[in-house]
């Protein structure tokens, strides 16, 4: 689990070491949303592994919990978030786990500058995570880190980014 957070771990220290000297009340503020959501992605993500590794699968259920606690949090950070998931059944854990690195992916490239994020899971005979974005870092580097993803960006600056995986497990 540790090693596959060891990013978000690392920007954890990085914050928390940050919380500690800032003096400023609306910088500590800030801090403090990132540091809860980075939190909260590691508690679910390692969830997500004990999961799969006790169950072999991962149900579109749990992908929802995750999600929707993700998106509480970020709204709380200021930010407008929705999670809408459609279907169920049962996921790989490599879907679940690429679904939910992707959605957090966007959230830390856009941390200091997201305004509103949609995810929307549609889990059938193919998996499509599609994520509507308004924020100012252009997103088309995550391309490289996630093989198959589509990236495009809209004349109002909305980003739109895509993930098609092979379908669920039923």
């Amino acid at each position: 689990m540790e090693a596959q957070t060891a990013p978000q771990i690392a920007m954890l220290r990085e914050l928390l070491t940050e919380l500690r000297q800032t003096q400023e009340l609306d910088r500590a503020r800030c801090l403090l949303g990132q540091v809860i959501i980075i939190g909260t992605y590691i508690k679910r993500r390692s969830n997500l592994i004990f999961v799969g590794v006790q169950r072999g699968a991962i149900s579109v259920q749990e992908l929802r919990l995750c999600l929707n606690e993700s998106s509480e949090n970020i709204n709380v950070y200021g930010a407008d978030c929705k999670a809408i998931i459609k279907g169920e059944g049962q996921l790989t854990v490599e879907q679940a786990t690429q679904i939910y690195d992707l959605f957090e992916a966007v959230v830390e490239a856009e941390l200091g500058s997201l305004r509103a994020l949609l995810i929307s899971v549609e889990v059938g005979a193919q998996v499509e995570a599609a994520l509507c974005v308004s924020a100012a870092e252009p997103l088309c580097g995550l391309c490289a880190q996630f093989p198959g993803l589509e990236w495009e960006q809209d004349e109002d600056g909305l980003q739109y980014v895509t993930q098609r995986l092979e379908g669920s497990r039923g």
